[in-house]
């Protein structure tokens, strides 16, 4: 040190390394790379998976959702609806975005009154995109279901049938499926003519499903065409309520009436019981409480077949109008005996009519060749279906002739061994009423009147005057007698087969087949009440009422005056019975 100079401490040297050369190279490489794989990765994405991205994005926010098409609507003659669309509303979600909000699930079930168990069934068995939970319900519940604003779950505006007359005409008219499809009777029937074509509209949607706008609307809807029917409804209704009260009350477990003009062949009225309200959710689940039985259940009739038979008696001369035949003894027919439920001695054609008696029916039947009686039955209508529009309506069935036995030539004109509908007596018996032409019954609005002559003038006139007695004091018919006017008529009692060669003591099936007014009628009814076991279950105590109540009404609902006699109407000769002696004359001799 020089000069007491102190000396300076001095610190370590720094540490001073060169990095390798080869590490530089890799990150750049790496950089390089990276660069290289996402360049790749766009090139891929932009030109070779560019379609199936697209596609994706297509399905997340671009949908294609239908648009409803309403349903014809159904009409009466007057123009009174029968089947109408009424405002509903469907629910649905997108399970993709509704299971992201299950915590809401709870909300949901509560409002549309769905367990959550339900609910998350329906969920899990909807599709990728689509499930419904509630199909055609009250616009009020959409309302309420859409105020709770959770993303995936939608509401859509649609339409439901209604029927305003209910149970009235629910096997006349039948069902729809919730798709609004035909699911019976009418409403199947005519289903591509009522139903229509649904449209499409594609529609982009945000993240939660909600429709940001419409992109195309692919196909418009095409709505279905409205049914002009020839129903009354004023008809129809007491045909329905006076049926179904003959029904409960006689214990008959199916039933049907057709109210008929017999000129042109429109069907006025036809109801079945038992029935059901098709507006009520769930009250027409059995398939029996909808089935139109005038046109799908066919029966043996009963007597109500027996001026057929006449009919061809009288066409072939085989008998003469004034000829009279021994009653008073049993009638062996293929090993049993035919017999009346009450004795007679000697009756005339009129009044073996007029009393039901099978001995002297089958003595007619057996004097006329069979191929007469065959042909009068099928021209008037047996064995034929109406064919109506109804899915699975019957022609019942009609024997050929060839195949007669002695036995099936006599008890076939008392209405054994031979089934029709209820449509069919009434078809057949207007032939009766309106001198002697076939009419073929129609159901629509504006078709035209098909008729044909199936017996002579003569004999149609003749039978016509004949049934009045059937009405009248004494005869199977008395029940049906109208105050005012003139009935013609023919009562039916046929046991019903045990389906072991042998028939049903207890249980019938009470038919009876009218028309009024007598001198010259418009309008024919025919009622069918099966499997009565009650009371006096004959056709001319259970179904003669029937057409009483509803015919009067149905006359003044056509404005179809009485025959007047001077300055007033002629007054019925069976006003002033009891109900004893209707008992005593109906005398079971409705068979």
């Amino acid at each position: 040190m020089k000069g007491g100079e102190i000396p300076v401490p001095r610190g370590p040297r720094p540490f001073s390394r060169a990095l390798p050369h080869w590490r530089a190279g890799l990150i750049l490489s790496l950089l390089l790379l990276g660069l290289g794989g996402i360049l790749l990765r766009d090139v891929q994405l932009q030109w070779f998976q560019t379609r199936a991205l697209r596609a994706q994005g297509r399905m997340r926010y671009q949908q294609t959702r239908p648009l409803p098409a309403g349903r014809g609507m159904i009409y009466a003659r007057n123009g009174d609806p029968l089947a109408v669309n009424v405002p509903a509303a469907t629910l649905w979600v997108d399970p993709r975005i509704f299971r992201q909000h299950q915590s809401q699930w709870g909300r949901v079930a509560q409002v549309i009154g769905m367990s959550p168990l339900e609910l998350s069934t329906r969920v899990r068995q909807g599709g990728a995109d689509f499930a419904y939970l509630r199909r055609q319900v009250s616009p009020s519940l959409g309302k309420a279901v859409r105020a709770l604003g959770i993303p995936g779950l939608y509401v859509q505006a649609t339409s439901r049938t209604y029927y305003p007359l209910g149970a009235m005409t629910t096997p006349l008219l039948g069902l729809v499926h919730l798709d609004h499809q035909g699911a019976a009777d009418l409403e199947l029937g005519y289903n591509q003519w009522l139903a229509g074509r649904q449209g499409r509209e594609r529609v982009l949607v945000d993240g939660q499903g909600q429709v940001l706008r419409v992109l195309q609307e692919a196909e418009h809807p095409q709505p279905g065409h409205n049914l002009h029917l020839t129903i009354d409804p004023q008809i129809q209704y007491w045909a329905y309520m006076t049926l179904l009260a003959a029904q409960q009350h006689f214990g008959a477990k199916v039933g049907s009436a057709v109210v008929m003009n017999v000129h042109t062949g429109q069907i006025l009225a036809m109801v079945s019981v038992p029935s059901c309200n098709p507006n009520g959710r769930g009250s027409c689940s059995d398939p029996l409480d909808y089935a139109n039985n005038a046109v799908h259940q066919a029966f043996e009739p009963g007597s109500v077949m027996k001026p057929f038979m006449v009919a061809a008696a009288l066409t072939t001369h085989s008998i003469q109008p004034d000829q009279s035949f021994n009653v008073s003894h049993c009638l062996p027919v293929g090993g049993f005996c035919i017999r009346d439920d009450v004795v007679h001695h000697e009756l005339n054609v009129a009044h073996i009519l007029k009393y039901s008696s099978d001995i002297g029916a089958a003595k007619i039947a057996l004097r006329t060749p069979r191929e007469a009686i065959y042909d009068m039955y099928r021209a008037a209508g047996f064995g034929q279906a109406p064919g109506l529009g109804f899915v699975g309506e019957t022609g019942g069935v009609l024997p050929d002739w060839h195949g007669w036995g002695r036995a099936r030539h006599a008890t076939i004109a008392l209405g054994y061994g031979v089934s029709v509908t209820t449509l069919q007596l009434a078809e057949g018996y207007a032939a009766i009423a309106n001198g002697g032409y076939h009419v073929r019954p129609t159901l629509l609005l504006g078709q035209p009147v098909q008729r044909r002559r199936i017996m002579p003038a003569g004999v149609a006139n003749r039978l016509r005057r004949w049934l009045e007695g059937v009405c009248a004091p004494n005869g199977t018919g008395i029940l049906a007698a109208i105050p005012g006017y003139r009935v013609a008529g023919k009562t039916g009692t046929a046991n019903m087969a045990n389906g072991k060669d042998g028939f049903l003591h207890n249980e019938t099936n009470a038919t009876f087949v009218g028309f009024a007014p007598g001198f010259a009628p418009d309008l024919v009814m025919a009622i069918s009440l099966r499997a009565s076991k009650r009371y006096w279950n004959f056709g001319g105590v259970e179904s003669a009422p029937v057409f009483r109540v509803t015919m009067r009404h149905a006359l003044e609902e056509m404005n179809i005056a009485p025959r007047w006699c001077g300055h007033r109407a002629c007054l019925s000769q069976a006003r002033n019975i009891t109900a004893t002696q209707a008992e005593i004359w109906a005398e079971g001799g409705g068979q």
